[in-house]
């Protein structure tokens, strides 16, 4: 089934906690990416409370500048346009806030527990569904503007997702063996995002924290850490309420993370009694 914009516009509209951040949907059949169509609207003096969709982008982007995986008609690609009510150096704070309004949509549309894997991704039976990337830009002589992507793959078959993906990636289709409607899950996505998006501009930071860290399938994890500057390895054991991962090393310092490439690595013990099997 195809998006339908007219109707995703009209249920924001008649719900005003989500008309408050989302009031106008825009829908384009194949983009470049969505985040960059958003960010060339705020650079003229677009508003906020822009949503923008795509049945498919050619050069969708997750962290690091990784391409995503973006076959048509299958996936939502999704840009929300922002004019936060919150300084530009608190923005950060949407990442964990949208991943969580993102795994309380999927719970409601389709019932599937996701969990958060730090920084931005969504993970169901520890593979990639989704993933947060934000985006800021020219201010256009406003607030300065906040873009947050939300990708979600929904209809894809195992086979439809490249090889090297298929032991990594998943989809809400694949987890569930049904075929999902998109409009349905973008409304409770948009529903859910922005309840997570009031209760930060509203000063909830701690309480959206809490729930990302009991959401947060990397606490307590052995971590490989790749940064700009560096490379290590330790545990996971803490998120800070300013979205920093906190890192416990070798020699039970602890390091915080604002941002970084995460890998999750196996237990040496349950590695060796996997192999004694």
């Amino acid at each position: 089934m195809s998006i339908n914009p007219d109707k995703i516009t009209a249920y924001c509209r008649a719900h005003s906690e989500i008309r408050d951040i989302v009031h106008e949907v825009l829908l384009f059949d194949g983009v470049v990416s969505t985040n960059d169509i958003a960010l060339e609207m705020a650079a003229d003096g677009m508003p906020g409370g822009l949503a923008i969709l795509a049945e498919s982008q050619s050069g969708g982007k997750g962290r690091l500048g990784r391409s995503w995986f973006s076959p048509p008609g299958k996936n939502i690609h999704l840009s929300l346009l922002l004019r936060p009510a919150l300084q530009a150096r608190e923005y950060p704070l949407f990442s964990p806030a949208a991943a969580l309004g993102m795994l309380k949509g999927i719970r409601e549309a389709t019932g599937l527990e996701a969990g958060i894997k730090w920084p931005n991704d969504l993970v169901l039976s520890g593979k990639k569904v989704g993933g947060v990337l934000l985006v800021s830009g020219a201010s256009g002589g406003q607030t300065p503007p906040l873009v947050i992507g939300l990708g979600l793959n929904v209809n894809p078959d195992h086979t439809d997702f490249p090889e090297e993906l298929r032991e990594i990636a998943t989809s809400l289709k694949i987890a569930s063996n049904t075929n999902m409607d998109r409009n349905v899950l973008i409304m409770d996505l948009l529903k859910a995002v922005s309840a997570e998006i009031h209760r930060l501009q509203g000063g909830e930071i701690k309480a959206v924290m809490d729930e990302v860290r009991l959401h947060c399938v990397t606490l307590g994890k052995k971590v490989r850490v790749a940064t700009e500057r560096r490379v290590f390895e330790g545990r996971a054991e803490n998120i800070a309420d300013d979205g920093a991962l906190q890192i416990k090393l070798g020699d039970h310092s602890t390091r915080s993370v604002l941002m970084g490439d995460i890998t999750h690595l196996r237990e040496a013990s349950a590695a060796k009694a996997a192999e004694s099997h």
